[in-house]
């Protein structure tokens, strides 16, 4: 099988990539992330930032923060420990982290190596790493706390399930947009292109919060994720208590194998899902949430949808980040860009007489924040009771 990929590979692309760009070059280290405490993590990985990141702004410093580990609340002793995704920042757990942290919980994001300063950077992702950092990281902060709660979004949502099940002392999980199984071809084929096509997409970098373009060795690490989830979950069922929020027109993740697996692969209670399109799986504890809202010009909800509450600063109704650049022709996205009245949606969706956009925030958030702190005490009053 390996054989035929390459082959098939090898018969696509004529020639080895070859990319002239700073940008695309990686660094010459990765930022540290052996502290005994989150505030050195977090001080060091803000320094190496400094010194590596290529800003997309005229504002440096700011990028840096967006990108830069954070915490709060850590007066609470109940944690939440939340892990971005695939060339994602922790940013993407700005609104979701304040919320938290308001409600009396501790929380903290992390960085996975490659991200957050420049494209070229994930031509040294490794998902060892990534699992190495999340599952360290996660040992830290259940020293601090008397309960600790994991959360991740997509790829981070892999990497913390599979922290989950190989300890005893996690509450339970949050999952936003898992990526349990990939929805598009490239990732399957990633780990034999690494070196004949490293960059699948190559994209002008302009948002200060994730990469626009993904090395394959970044796509390579992330199947690698995958295949790590799916061996543990084909080997045993997972008892922790688990929340999860998924997009039905998904253009990254099949949606159906991830319901699938949250049905019949997790057993522990409380157990929920909420489930963002027309046609709910007819599950236990899933619950549908049209995302048919013509007053708002939405057509579906996207993958990055999920986290982002509709009040926030870029990727808000009043957002000053429009991602354009979403699988229409190219008269669209052009349209897109000159400030036309758009519609909203996942990567790929399209309607002949709209013009769509990537919808960036869950216009169901402040129901999905509700549910997910009712959850939390749940699962916070049982690992109290043990």
């Amino acid at each position: 099988m390996k054989k035929i990929f390459i082959a098939l590979l090898v018969y696509l692309l004529s020639a080895c990539q070859q990319v002239q760009s700073p940008r695309y070059a990686p660094s010459a280290s990765l930022p540290p992330y052996q502290f005994a405490k989150f505030a050195d993590y977090r001080q060091a990985t803000a320094d190496w930032l400094q010194q590596h990141r290529l800003p997309v702004t005229r504002n440096a410093d700011w990028e840096v923060t967006l990108n830069t580990p954070f915490s709060c609340g850590e007066q609470f002793n109940k944690g939440v420990m939340l892990v971005h995704g695939l060339g994602d920042s922790p940013y993407f757990f700005h609104d979701v982290a304040r919320d938290l942290c308001q409600a009396g919980y501790q929380v903290r994001t992390i960085l996975l190596p490659g991200h957050g300063s420049k494209p070229g950077d994930m031509l040294q992702a490794d998902y060892a790493t990534w699992q190495e950092v999340t599952n360290y990281q996660v040992a830290q902060f259940a020293r601090d706390v008397d309960t600790l709660v994991l959360g991740g979004f997509s790829t981070g949502a892999n990497l913390v399930t599979l922290t989950a099940a190989n300890r005893d002392d996690i509450a339970g999980l949050v999952l936003f947009s898992p990526a349990f199984q990939p929805d598009f071809f490239v990732t399957r084929l990633a780990p034999y292109a690494t070196a004949l096509y490293p960059w699948p997409n190559l994209e002008d970098e302009d948002n200060p919060t994730r990469y626009n373009s993904i090395a394959m060795q970044g796509f390579s690490a992330y199947q690698q994720s995958v295949t790590a989830l799916s061996d543990t979950l084909e080997a045993r069922r997972l008892s922790v208590p688990v929340f999860m929020v998924v997009a039905e027109k998904d253009s990254v993740v099949n949606v159906d194998k991830v319901a699938d697996a949250f049905h019949s692969r997790f057993t522990g209670k409380p157990k929920t899902m909420m489930w963002l399109g027309e046609q709910p799986p007819s599950y236990p504890g899933v619950t549908g949430y049209t995302m048919q809202l013509p007053q708002q010009r939405i057509g579906a909800a996207s993958h990055m949808a999920v986290l982002f509450d509709p009040g926030n600063v870029l990727y808000g109704t009043k957002g000053s980040l429009r991602i354009c650049d979403n699988g229409q022709s190219d008269s669209k996205t052009e349209a897109c860009k000159r400030g036309e009245v758009v519609w909203y949606g996942p990567w790929g969706y399209t309607e002949e007489d709209k013009v769509f956009a990537r919808l960036t925030y869950n216009p169901y958030y402040p129901t999905m924040l509700s549910q997910i702190q009712g959850f939390l005490k749940q699962v916070v009053a049982q690992h109290t009771d043990q």
